[in-house]
């Protein structure tokens, strides 16, 4: 296998995993119904600022059609919106040698792995931006519905319901409907499918057994994805009611590829290392540049002190949490 030969491997890694990426992106917008939102942009810096106006409460009052005293003017006031740029890289090594002893084909090689990394990079866009929400949120009681630590004589009672759905829906008052989605851990999801299967009060019931819709039509997007579920007895499941434009991670169309290959091992040696980064913004939320930092960790991501809530009520915010068992 020639130098030119393992440069086919990397062009082909890279279109396989921009043409699968976007395509997956168009289908997971869709089927999201555009409540995580994954799109292009080209952030520059560490950060991007949207300057936009608060909202004024209190703005209509009574007024005395008698009276004479002074009254005080409220005030337009503007807020900034930062989303963070975090950066991603994969790292792979080759055996040159190996794949032509198979008379491996490095086109087909190229292929297979950037289809591979492809669905790697969705899967972490996806872990980090719901983490990240759920963190946010996490610091606000008034949106979170908590009904874990049941008693054992009525352990139904702190599991994912309807009811218990329906419970962190009314956090948002009559701003309900803007909630279009629900993000749960496989195990919550069991938990709402066996109970809604057996339940004898008929509290909730399955015309046809569907499972992409709650009993208001709203989608679940089912995920193991790890902030949202802790282990333990009992376990702590956490799902998120996610309203249209909650979360945004933009793609920065940075991706740099490198390949080196080195000499002084049994067998010739090649690597390929790749990086690229994303921007995530949360509705409701503003990253704390003192506090989070620039190019964050995962766990400076998933910091609720690092994502500062602008939004004027919780009602503008990116949705509930409803905490279970």
């Amino acid at each position: 296998m020639a130098l030119s030969d393992l440069a086919v491997y990397s062009e082909y890694a890279y279109t396989a995993m921009t043409e699968v990426v976007a395509q997956e992106v168009d289908k997971f917008n869709t089927a999201s119904r555009g409540a995580i939102v994954l799109s292009a942009g080209a952030n520059q810096g560490d950060y991007s600022d949207k300057v936009f106006w608060a909202k004024v409460n209190g703005l209509v009052a009574r007024r005395d059609a008698y009276g004479s005293g002074a009254i005080t003017a409220k005030k337009m006031t503007q807020l900034t919106d930062t989303s963070v740029k975090f950066a991603s890289r994969a790292y792979v090594e080759l055996n040159p040698g190996q794949m032509k002893w198979i008379q491996q084909n490095p086109q087909a090689a190229g292929a297979a792995y950037g289809q591979q990394l492809a669905g790697d990079v969705m899967a972490d866009m996806l872990n980090i931006a719901v983490g990240a929400t759920y963190a946010a949120l996490s610091g606000q009681a008034a949106i979170i519905n908590d009904i874990t630590g049941g008693s054992s004589a009525t352990p139904d009672l702190d599991v994912l319901t309807p009811i218990a759905l329906q419970g962190g829906t009314a956090k948002f008052g009559d701003r309900q409907s803007a909630i279009v989605a629900w993000v749960a851990h496989s195990m919550a999801m069991n938990d709402y499918f066996i109970g809604a299967l057996t339940n004898t009060n008929r509290l909730f019931r399955f015309e046809t057994i569907n499972v992409v819709e709650d009993f208001m039509g709203r989608l679940f997007i089912i995920s193991d994805i790890p902030a949202l579920y802790t282990a333990g007895t009992p376990k702590i499941c956490q799902t998120l009611g996610l309203v249209s434009g909650a979360i945004d991670v933009e793609r920065n169309n940075d991706y740099t590829a490198n390949e080196q290959t080195i000499n002084g091992f049994e067998n010739i040696v090649t690597t390929l290392q790749q990086e690229w980064s994303n921007n995530l913004s949360i509705k409701g939320f503003t990253w704390d540049k003192a506090s989070g930092g620039h190019s964050p960790t995962d766990a400076a991501l998933m910091t609720a002190s690092n994502w500062d809530k602008i939004a004027t009520s919780v009602k503008d915010l990116a949705g509930v949490i409803v905490r279970t068992n």
